[in-house]
C-alpha cells in the first residue's frame, strides 16, 4: 500500500473513534435529562474474577451495587460494568439512568470511569489523526 493510502486509513480510524466518543457523550447527556434518571448510592462492590487482559488488572473486577428509588419502589442492583479498581467510595451518591421496564438494568452516568470511557475513543481518534498527518511528511 502506498503512503497516501495508509494516511487515509489512519484518518478514517481517527474520525470513527472521535465520532463514537462524541456519540457516547451526547447519548449520556440525553439519558441524564430523561425522567428515568435518579440519584442512587453505592452500597458495596461485587468482586468477580477478571477474565480479560486489561492493563493493570488485579485479577478481579469490581462491580458497584447501587441502591436507588423509582416510582415503583426501592431497587438495589449490580452494575453491568465493572473495573479493575474500585471507582467511587461506598456511600457515594451517583446519577444513573434505569430501564423503566426492568429497573435492575441501569447505567451510571457520572464518575471517573464514565468520563474515562467517554474520553478514551476521542483521545485514540486524535492519535490516529496525528499519525495520519505525520505520514504525509
Amino acid at each position: 500500500m502506498n503512503q497516501g493510502g495508509s494516511t487515509w486509513i489512519f484518518w478514517l480510524l481517527g474520525a470513527i473513534f472521535i465520532g463514537f466518543g462524541i456519540y457516547s457523550r451526547i447519548r449520556l447527556r440525553r439519558l441524564a435529562e430523561s425522567e428515568h434518571t435518579v440519584s442512587g448510592t453505592i452500597v458495596r462492590y461485587e468482586e468477580l474474577p477478571d477474565t480479560g487482559m486489561e492493563r493493570g488488572s488485579t485479577g478481579m473486577k469490581y462491580y458497584p451495587v447501587v441502591r436507588f428509588d423509582t416510582s415503583t419502589g426501592r431497587i438495589e442492583a449490580v452494575s453491568r460494568t465493572g473495573t479493575s479498581m474500585r471507582g467511587e467510595e461506598v456511600g457515594t451518591s451517583v446519577d444513573l439512568h434505569y430501564d423503566p421496564e426492568d429497573p435492575a438494568r441501569f447505567e451510571l452516568l457520572g464518575g471517573k470511569e464514565s468520563m474515562r470511557h467517554q474520553m478514551m475513543p476521542i483521545a485514540l481518534g486524535a492519535a490516529f489523526l496525528v499519525i495520519g498527518t505525520v505520514l504525509l511528511f
